[in-house]
């Protein structure tokens, strides 16, 4: 009971909030993986003849991890259709990890609680893929901590194909769970739902391993321009080489540049897939993109993308999108996060008369390579508002700063934030502490790993 009331009083919140219906969708998600695990709970206990003693609890958080970890083969895949209910792919991606972690920290619990005579099995391949599963996963889940990644110098290539094995550790798990739990030998129903929660992170995991990779194939498109402004900065230009990707100002795109990336002398990195922002979208369909050389990837596109070389294309994803706003909005662009603004100001009429406040924040003036488009559009928009920030002389920007500089509360504004994550994080908090609802900034993080 005191759950459906704290579902009652959550929906009435969300949808009394005066936004888009986009932005109250993307609370679809989260709150169906919290609401289907109440009603396993209510399902285990339903059926529990007897107390619900610490063998019981020991079972149902076998299961649970068992849902949790299938929720993270789901949210693996990518599925385009899954956006709008979770907020954009990098929030996918983030409930992705996060179920993952806590079904691992569910598994130790699991174990203890049901180390009981009543949880002695009959079945050696069940205790077996019980024990390949607990210590699989729980190597998955501590090498896919960034911090462990980094600290161990792990590579994306081979900590991908590590990862990889996710599905079939889920499969030993599912099988041992049906093999060895006596309460689900001794209910249909909780043997049904128990193998319908299963199964479908195992055919998530299947679709993305088998038929993901014949079906979806990415779109084919040719470097048409290419531009170097400064030393750590390239413009690309790429003309599709069949029917164009429908693609939105502000959305992203993975790319792989096979050529540039085959002529490594490493190779490791041809099969590699890189998100970028769409800078601008042309009538023909092309696609423009601003790429800062930041790591080994963006540094060798820098040095070796040549005109006519061919890149695959898959996408397009990201909600980041101006039309969720309001009418009153503030853009906070830094460094190459600019590229996702430079798309909605080159598309005709995308302003629709908004009165917008434009942060560019840059290390140095010569950074702001973008500045004087900027310029000349604010010149014929009169609600457009440019602001300079160069962090090496005035400083970080800040919320309050933001406050003072917009002319009073900004409880009603809405926030576009694109830039290092760092900034958006702290800027995010300090908005927040303001009192400008979550719903009301919006930012985008390619953390995919």
């Amino acid at each position: 009971m005191s759950g459906l009331i704290a579902a009652t009083v959550y929906w009435a919140r969300i949808l009394r909030q005066p936004i888009d219906a986009r932005l109250k969708r993307r609370h679809v998600g989260g709150f169906l993986i919290f609401a289907v695990a109440f009603v396993l709970l209510a399902l285990w206990a339903g059926q529990q003849t007897g107390a619900l003693d610490g063998f019981f609890w020991g079972e149902f958080l076998g299961v649970t991890a068992v849902y949790l970890f299938s929720w993270s083969l789901v949210l693996a895949t990518r599925l385009r259709a899954l956006e709008p209910v979770f907020g954009g792919l990098d929030r996918m991606y983030r409930w992705h990890r996060s179920t993952a972690v806590v079904g691992f920290f569910m598994l130790v619990p699991h174990v203890v609680l049901t180390m009981t005579p009543r949880g002695q099995s009959a079945s050696r391949l069940g205790d077996a893929l019980g024990v390949l599963s607990l210590f699989g996963l729980s190597a998955l889940v501590v090498v896919s901590l960034s911090q462990v990644a980094k600290l161990i110098r792990l590579r994306y290539e081979p900590w991908l194909l590590i990862h990889r094995t996710t599905g079939l550790l889920v499969m030993a798990a599912v099988v041992h769970g049906a093999l060895v739990d006596p309460m689900l030998r001794s209910s249909l129903l909780l043997q049904v739902t128990y193998l319908s929660i299963g199964g479908l992170g195992v055919l998530a995991y299947l679709y993305k391993e088998l038929a993901a990779r014949l079906t979806d194939q990415p779109s084919a498109y040719t470097v048409q321009r290419v531009e170097r402004p400064t030393a750590d900065r390239l413009d690309v230009t790429l003309a599709a080489a069949g029917t164009p990707l429908k693609v939105r100002s502000g959305q992203f795109l993975f790319f792989n540049f096979q050529e540039t990336s085959q002529g490594t002398h490493q190779g490791a990195q041809a099969a590699q897939w890189h998100p970028f922002s769409v800078a601008g979208v042309g009538d023909d369909g092309s696609l423009r993109l601003s790429i800062k050389a930041l790591g080994d990837y963006t540094q060798m596109l820098y040095e070796r993308l040549g005109v006519g070389e061919k890149a695959g294309v898959s996408g397009p994803y990201g909600m980041f999108d101006i039309t969720l706003g309001g009418t009153r909005q503030l853009w906070i662009a830094g460094g190459s996060g600019v590229a996702p603004f430079m798309g909605w100001l080159r598309q005709p009429g995308a302003l629709g008369g908004r009165r917008i406040d434009f942060y560019y924040s840059v290390r140095t003036p010569a950074e702001a390579l973008y500045l004087d488009e900027i310029q000349a559009v604010a010149a014929r928009e009169p609600g457009l508002r440019v602001h300079l920030i160069v962090t090496s002389i005035q400083g970080h920007l800040t919320a309050q700063q933001l406050q003072r500089q917009s002319g009073g509360p900004l409880g009603k504004a809405h926030v576009f934030l694109c830039g290092p994550a760092q900034m958006v994080e702290s800027l995010t908090r300090d908005l927040r502490a303001l009192r400008v609802p979550a719903d009301q900034i919006h930012s985008e993080q390619f953390a995919f790993r």
